[in-house]
């Protein structure tokens, strides 16, 4: 391999060479790919950054096998060393026909001699070999593939064929199911002449398709041709349709919201009481501004504190730190009114009272990012959070997290249509119950939700046979359970039903009494004869047992059984029921009721049944009760992390390995039991530390990022010394205790103290920093965002990074922290290759504000001042609390600060940062640069929403445009965006039918030509004519409706009934009537004639024409 370095000083281009190294290729490489192919925006740039030494420089593809490169220079004369970080190899049938790879780690290919073969592969860990997690075929081949890397950290890829681009991005994972999935967002038809050759992302959503000697550019908005692939539980259906590529990603992959069911039942899991009720005080305190209201449909979000939301997350779980304590808390007075400042400051628990209003309030009210289904599961974890807080200390950590979770499970089916229910909890759900403290607390929670009829299919759905300890309790319910079913049938009472759960208890004389009463039934006679018997004699025992063997031919399987146990054969009755019945739990519990739990066949029953059927249907969790029933203690928390095949002899499935372990609820039981054990589990460094990270990753992939983040950071773990270390296996031990021996309280809180340093921000550029503050004023004579008139709009930004691409490969290699910096880090804390992860998490984040930000902005109606003021105080607290997070991740403020700005623009909330620059221009935050990136976005919005808020800002950007911007070319600049805010706003609104506004806009377009041709104080007419437009009191002409019933489609007319003068968006923008597509045609003439007679008065209107020439509105064709 030979290396040049090339460099460019004063438009003069030198290059030297770098050395030649020999490689061991077996053929000659046929596709490169290099670094500057990949960090082209600012957080594709920063993920390269972070990597430090473990940065893929260049990919090679040799045969079937992609290697990836880094390269090491010792000093700037010496030969780059090139070294292999990892390779991917693929089938040595297919060809690699492109390969385009994304940091931090994201890999896509396409293969196949027609191309039609798609695989991604994606890792954790910088230098790290990424797997590959989705293999997806094609009919068409494919010609070409882009990766886009949003501001918030959402990876796009965008797929052309020959005629159409379909658009690919990762789908959130929901309930239990964690692993990745990439699905298709969209897909639109490109209509050139010839085929598709390339295609480029270029700033904020725009793509580029290069077809024949055509090169199109496709803003980020969809149309109505596009065809738009939603999650199958769409999250509702009455707001307005999503408009871009961005919103669409929102709702894929984008992280829940806080108050999400999914988040709540998450932080519960872990303890986080505080957080939870903080979370829910939030909402009732926004949601009851609204209750009034009759629209249910709820456009914004409820504004949460996100410093809160990490303090919260970091602090003890204990619930005595909180003021007035339970009996102060929650009594049903009236709830306590505190301002916003208040709820930062105090934490505090929700009152009865305030539930009961929220649960109220949400079921009249849809909240954004809930579909029905969710709506429902907030309101009965609302509940289920009150009922654990108010149990105070009486019921341990793992008892609210059973009883969270079958609170839950009960509510939500009583919620849904039959068909949708759950049966049964599930082994993962009452596992916990196993180990709690409080599990008389728990048996009255399931006796209340199961109601009177308390019966068998109840305690077999809630595990209740595995998880009770006490012996005398375990016979008083199989007593109650035995009594209900008698009972439960009023019309025939059968004594059959409950024979074997009576028979296990021994109370033949219970049953001998219940088929005395039983007049009704065609067996009674012979019952009442036949149990009649002495059956302690064997001559009995050997007549009860021919009657069950009888039973079985007759399939009277639980009969037969309970003939059995009349016979003293505890095991027959057993066989016939793993066998027959096929109920291990109703095995178990009669074992227990029988014998007591030192029963050998019970201890067979766990061994040879339960622990085998687990690990076939790979259920770690049923593995882990089982092992703790038989006093395996360190065998019970070893099989929530080894390989399940240390547990038999037998081959089992390919998916049985570490990396199927990732269930964020076994990583909090298995640290939780771990904390409580002396002796040493056996497990292998590396597979504790590949655990953590795929726990890390699920909570990603769950749309929870804060807790993935929560896993890297307070569970740190140094990585393995070699990454492709074998996880070895250990001998199994057989070492067992007494069953349902007494267990000590593992209810303790682990999440009290982790002893883990705070992750700090090192710095890592030193006094050359990259990420430099841009704060100060720039110099116009070198400014590299000047508003040049013939600048492309699309153009590479100035380099963020100061360096350009070329040079900076040879600046500085190593990229190591200084001493100073490195000192602050916990000594035990090693590179692990994870800052790249860390800072996608953390910048993932940033949709779920903007996402708040945009339901203001964009929606159909106009915000509220007071709301947004107040939204805007509270962005502001939550844009520093992020900063500073990001710090603790090596994301600088300054990049930070521009990542934010760009998703104002990706998000079309300009507004929100206008508004707080009118203020004060917040710390770390680089005007210039936004000004810029709001020029290019006037040019792209397509929503007379956006266009208003141009027109209503105008006075605060403007004048920041000339503070800010190069005196010479501001005030030009400022014309054309008003200029074509001004005639995009008319055809929008003409398209869209919202002829009120169109008209108001037509009425008052020649004024506002003669005031943008002026040279004179032209600012300051702007102003005046756009407040003109903004009082929009110039109403339509009025008519008569048989004027033009003859013209229009029954009674709409103009976009809207005329009835009622409402405008309606989802259905008056397709009016296509003839009077409606005459008027649009009537008023673009109107606009063009106006337009061509200001440009022939050159005396007065000398300086139109040279704005209108930088204008290009075909894209509002």
């Amino acid at each position: 391999m030979i290396s040049w370095e090339l460099t460019v000083a004063n438009n003069n281009f030198s290059i030297k060479s770098r050395g030649i190294q020999n490689m061991d290729w077996n053929q000659p490489p046929t596709m490169a790919m290099s670094a500057g192919e990949w960090a082209t925006n600012t957080a594709s740039r920063l993920f390269h950054r972070l990597t430090l030494d473990k940065r893929v420089a260049v990919a090679l593809c040799v045969g079937s096998t992609i290697l990836f490169y880094s390269m090491y220079i010792t000093s700037d004369d010496a030969s780059i060393e090139w070294n292999v970080l990892y390779t991917l190899d693929l089938p040595s049938s297919l060809s690699i026909q492109h390969i385009r790879y994304c940091s931090p780690n994201i890999v896509a290919v396409v293969s196949g001699d027609n191309s039609t073969q798609l695989s991604i592969w994606t890792g954790m860990r910088a230098g790290i070999a990424p797997v590959c997690e989705q293999k997806i075929s094609f009919d068409q081949s494919i010609k070409d593939i882009a990766w886009s890397v949003t501001s918030d950290a959402q990876f796009i890829l965008a797929v052309a064929f020959s005629d159409h681009i379909s658009i690919y991005g990762q789908k959130r994972a929901y309930n239990n199911g964690y692993e990745a999935e990439w699905s298709c967002y969209a897909d639109f038809k490109v209509d050139t002449p010839e085929d598709i050759t390339a295609l480029a992302w270029v700033d904020y959503g725009v793509l580029t398709v290069a077809a024949g000697n055509q090169l199109r550019c496709y803003l980020k908005w969809l149309t109505e041709q596009d065809t738009v692939i939603k999650s199958s539980d769409s999250l509702n259906d009455k707001m307005e349709p999503m408009s871009s590529i961005y919103d669409i990603s929102y709702e894929m992959n984008g992280p829940l919201p806080f108050y999400h069911p999914d988040h709540i039942i998450h932080y519960i899991m872990w303890g986080k009481m505080e957080l939870v009720h903080n979370v829910f005080l939030t909402m009732y305190g926004f949601l009851k501004q609204f209750v009034d209201e009759e629209d249910n449909v709820m456009n914004e979000l409820p504004p949460v504190s996100f410093s809160n939301m990490l303090k919260l997350q970091d602090i003890n779980g204990s619930t005595k730190k909180n003021k007035g304590g339970y009996d102060v808390l929650f009594d049903n007075g009236d709830e306590t009114e505190g301002t916003d400042d208040e709820e930062d400051e105090e934490v505090r628990f929700m009152t009865s009272n305030e539930a009961k209003n929220l649960a109220h309030c949400l079921k009249h009210k849809n909240l954004p990012g809930l579909s029905k289904r969710d709506k429902y599961q907030l309101i009965a974890m609302v509940n289920t959070i009150v009922e654990i807080t108010n149990q105070g200390e009486s019921i341990d950590a793992n008892g609210a997290r059973f009883i969270a979770l079958v609170e839950n499970h009960f509510h939500l089916n009583l919620q849904l249509p039959e068909e949708q229910r759950q049966p049964n909890l599930q082994t993962r759900d009452f596992t916990w119950a196993l180990h709690s403290q409080s599990q008389d607390l728990l048996l009255q929670k399931c006796m209340q939700l199961c109601g009177d009829k308390f019966v068998w299919e109840d305690a077999r759905s809630l595990g209740i046979f595995l998880w009770l300890q006490k012996i005398d309790t375990v016979r008083e319910q199989m007593t109650t359970i035995a009594r209900n079913i008698y009972l439960s049938k009023e019309d025939f009472r059968d004594p059959v039903d409950c024979t074997l759960f009576y028979f296990a208890l021994r109370k033949k004389n219970l049953v001998q009494g219940l088929w005395r009463s039983a007049s009704y039934h065609k067996e009674q006679g012979a019952m009442l004869k036949f149990l009649a018997n002495d059956f302690s004699q064997p001559r009995w025992q050997t007549a009860a047992s021919k009657n069950a063997f009888a039973l079985l031919g007759k399939q009277r399987f639980e009969y037969a059984a309970a003939f059995f146990l009349l016979a003293d054969k505890l095991r027959d009755a057993v066989n016939v029921i793993l066998r027959n019945v096929k109920d291990y739990q109703l095995a178990i519990a009669i074992c227990r009721v029988y014998e007591g739990d030192h029963s050998p066949i019970l201890r067979e029953i766990l061994e040879n049944t339960v622990i085998p059927t687990a690990i076939k249907s790979n259920d770690r969790w049923l593995i882990s009760m089982t092992y703790w029933l038989l006093g395996k203690q360190k065998e019970s928390i070893r099989s929530l992390i080894v390989p399940l095949s240390q547990f038999t002899d037998e081959l089992i499935h390919d998916e049985d390995s570490a990396a199927a372990v990732q269930d964020p609820n076994a990583f909090i039981l298995y640290h939780q039991l771990k904390k409580g054990q002396t002796q040493v589990l056996s497990v292998p460094y590396d597979l504790e530390y590949h655990f953590s990270l795929l726990v890390s990753k699920a909570y990603e992939r769950l749309g929870c990022p804060l807790l993935a983040l929560h896993i890297l950071t307070k569970y740190y773990m140094r990585p393995p010394l070699s990454a492709t270390d074998s996880v070895p296996c250990t001998p199994k031990e057989d070492k067992a205790e007494g069953l349902f021996a007494p267990i000590e309280s593992r209810a303790q809180d682990l999440f009290s103290n982790e002893n883990t340093m705070p992750s700090r921000a090192a710095d890592l550029f030193a006094e050359t920093d990259i990420f430099a503050s841009t704060n100060s004023k720039p110099s116009y004579s070198s400014n590299l965002f000047d508003d040049d008139d013939n600048t492309d709009l699309f153009a590479s930004k100035a380099n963020l990074f100061d360096d350009n691409d070329d040079q900076d490969i040879f600046a500085d290699k190593s990229l190591k922290m200084n001493d100073e910096n490195s000192s602050i880090e916990a000594p035990d804390k090693v590179e692990d290759g994870l800052d790249a992860y860390k800072a996608m998490l953390v910048i993932r984040l940033l949709q779920t504000f903007f996402h708040a930000a945009s339901a203001i902005y964009n929606g159909l109606q106009e915000p509220d001042d007071m709301h947004e003021m107040k939204y805007r105080s509270r962005f502001l607290q939550n844009r520093q609390a992020i900063l500073e997070l990001g710090q603790s991740v090596k994301i600088p403020p300054p990049i930070f600060s521009r990542l934010l700005m760009e998703k104002s623009i990706e998000a079309d909330v300009f507004p929100l940062y206008l508004y707080i620059l009118h203020e004060g221009v917040p710390e770390n935050f680089d005007v210039h640069q936004f000004l810029r990136a709001f020029k290019v976005g006037c040019f792209e919005f397509l929503l007379t929403s956006l266009l208003r808020h141009v027109i209503k800002t105008f006075g605060i950007w403007s004048e920041l445009r000339l503070r800010y911007c190069n005196p010479e070319t501001a005030t030009l600049t400022t014309k054309q965006i008003a200029l074509t805010t001004y005639i995009s706003a008319i055809l929008i609104s003409l398209r869209e039918r919202q002829y009120e506004k169109g008209w108001c806009l037509l009425y008052y377009l020649k004024s506002f030509l003669d005031v943008v041709g002026s040279s004179n104080n032209s600012e300051a007419g702007i102003t005046d004519c756009f407040n003109r437009l903004l009082k929009n009191d110039t109403k339509m002409i009025e008519m008569i409706t048989e004027d033009f019933d003859s013209l229009s489609d029954g009674s709409s007319m103009f976009g809207f009934d005329m009835l009622e003068e409402v405008y309606r968006p989802l259905f008056d923008s397709q009016d296509n009537s003839a009077a409606a597509n005459l008027l649009e045609v009537a008023s673009l003439n109107y606009v063009l004639s106006s337009i061509e007679h200001a440009m022939q008065c050159q005396g007065k209107h000398h300086n139109l024409g040279g704005i209108l020439k930088t204008i290009d509105l075909s894209k509002n064709k």
